[in-house]
């Protein structure tokens, strides 16, 4: 299945390294100076910051929360005296790949027509040095305790950055703190080294994890400064994002960091075992040209030709499917990640904390950016495709899709059985062993149709961000005009400030229809529309046709 298994192949966006070593962040100002004033000044551990108004919210930006070596856990970072002025996003991780595959990005977003008289995207600068994080929030110093709301960017392992989201709607809007972080990924963050390395390099494979556990630490012993609430911090993220607050919620190491959690397409079942981790060092160093021991000449190389080797090595290795983790992601490891956190079933760790999660109706348009064939199957193109995806059991499941869709194209029963083989039943099976164990779980299903590229797109992959951080005028290009996406938004992200302020996404504010929780009897399901609505096991005949195919 060629467009699930792009997303392997490293973030491909259009730019270059140039810049690459610039860390971005705090800048040194007088207390008096020109840029703020005394009353947006927070005091943390390390010192004090200087924020800025951002409409109605106040926003800090590129706030130093650590600081790490390479293939090193973090550490905190030096305090500093005066004031600094945190105005401005933290570099991002290293990621860019200066020689992409051939042809379009897999990305679909990028086929998007941008309005007219449209800025070119800010090129972000990117570097080892990244622990940077952001808040939002919407008022300071006025003795309140706000929920924390902490977002972990999507990109898998691999790519992304916290630097493209603006809390200031969810602040302001729902009296919350928000929080974004950028993290080390793909061969900085998550090169398993343990076996060449010792002890030294116990914890190689999940330093990017870690960063973001040093980061839950900062906003436990500083979130107070900026008007938020240390015992309700919520983790919640998209797609890569999911699957981190997946690895947190059964990570010893974050237990009593956060006590909600939200996975929005991004079911994180299983994570890498050492043995697969171990062979995927060993191909890395041999595509460096280094000893398989050399771990010296690997910590001192250019930043540029290691995350080369990370890119040749994630194109050789693409994943089967959208939830499987080949290579340069987590690994089970005793201290940080003991077992996998929801397989065969969950943590006993992840069962105590509350969790939001869903997906998209049709998912996987959103990686077939370079896959113009798709959207133009016949049915004996659909019957190749479905064979390749799921096996014998396309024999039963064609027929099934061509009665739950009738009328529909090849292209987009296909895109429908994918999305829902590849996000949607894990996702369910995530809440049912969640379910299963006593912990507390809500479904939810976006079935918003997109009306971007003549509607052809439906509710594809991260189509509810700008919907979450009610930003619906950011999102117009999928989201299209008129008053539904805003109304949209404003019932999604009320449900999820509700569920950080209280464990629970009921309340008058949301203006939904009451959700209940998730169990294998009522399987109860909240379907976000321009009618949202509730429905018990509303895919009840594919999630049994394809329960097969999950295997883990």
């Amino acid at each position: 299945m060629p467009e699930d298994k792009t997303h392997m192949q490293g973030w491909t966006r259009r730019a270059t390294l140039g810049g690459i070593a610039v860390a971005g962040g705090l800048q040194m100002s007088a207390v008096s100076g020109a840029a703020g004033s005394a009353d947006l000044i927070a005091e943390t551990t390390g010192g004090r910051l200087r924020g800025a108004r951002a409409g109605n919210a106040i926003a800090f930006k590129g706030v130093r929360y650590a600081v790490a070596k390479r293939f090193m856990p973090p550490s905190r970072p030096h305090p500093w005296a005066g004031v600094q002025d945190a105005m401005s996003f933290g570099a991002s991780a290293v990621q860019t790949n200066v020689n992409p595959p051939p042809g379009p990005p897999y990305v679909i977003l990028a086929q998007l027509p941008r309005p007219a008289n449209a800025p070119p995207p800010v090129k972000l600068p990117e570097s080892e040095d990244c622990q940077f994080l952001n808040i939002w929030t919407s008022a300071l110093k006025d003795g309140g305790k706000r929920p924390v709301m902490v977002w972990l960017h999507g990109g898998f392992f691999y790519g992304g950055t916290g630097s493209t989201v603006d809390g200031a709607s969810l602040a302001a809007r729902g009296d919350v703190v928000v929080v974004s972080l950028n993290h080390r990924l793909n061969a900085f963050g998550f090169s398993h080294l343990a076996e060449i390395g010792g002890a030294d390099f116990a914890h190689s494979a999940n330093v990017g994890m870690l960063d973001i556990i040093a980061a839950l630490e900062w906003i436990r012993d500083n979130i107070e400064a900026f008007g938020g609430d240390p015992a309700r911090v919520m983790v919640f993220g998209t797609s890569g994002g999911g699957m981190k607050t997946s690895f947190l919620m059964a990570s010893p190491r974050a237990r009593g960091l956060f006590s909600r959690a939200g996975v929005q397409s991004g079911p994180g079942l299983r994570f890498m075992e050492r043995d697969r981790a171990a062979a995927v060092t060993d191909r890395l160093m041999h595509i460096l040209e280094l000893k398989p021991r050399d771990i010296g000449a690997l910590r001192a190389m250019p930043a540029e030709k290691l995350l080369a080797g990370f890119h040749a090595v994630s194109q050789q290795m693409s994943p089967e499917r959208f939830i499987d983790l080949p290579c340069f992601a987590p690994v089970i490891d005793e201290a940080l990640l003991p077992r996998h956190p929801f397989s065969p079933d969950a943590s006993p760790l992840a069962c105590t904390i509350p969790m939001l999660i869903g997906s998209n109706a049709q998912e996987m348009s959103f990686f077939m950016g370079n896959d113009p064939q798709g959207f133009l199957l016949d049915e004996a193109g659909l019957a190749d495709r479905a064979r390749n995806l799921v096996g014998a059991l396309a024999a039963d499941l064609l027929p099934l899709y061509a009665k739950a869709y009738p009328g529909t194209s090849p292209s987009r029963r296909y895109i429908q059985l994918n999305s829902d083989y590849s996000v949607m039943l894990p996702a369910i099976a995530q809440a049912e062993r969640m379910a299963a164990r006593g912990g507390q779980a809500w479904l939810y299903r976006l079935d918003y149709q997109s009306p971007a590229l003549d509607g052809t797109l439906g509710a594809l992959h991260t189509m509810e961000g700008s919907l979450l951080f009610d930003t619906p005028a950011a999102g117009r290009a999928l989201l299209g005009d008129g008053p539904a996406p805003a109304l949209l938004a404003k019932r999604m992200s009320a449900a999820w400030v509700a569920f950080a302020t209280n464990g629970d996404p009921n309340s008058a504010a949301s203006g939904l229809p009451h959700w209940p929780t998730y169990d294998d009897q009522q399987r109860a399901t909240m379907l976000f529309d321009v009618e949202s609505r509730v429905m018990d096991d509303p895919a009840q005949a594919m999630r049994e046709a394809l329960g097969p195919a999950l295997k883990i």
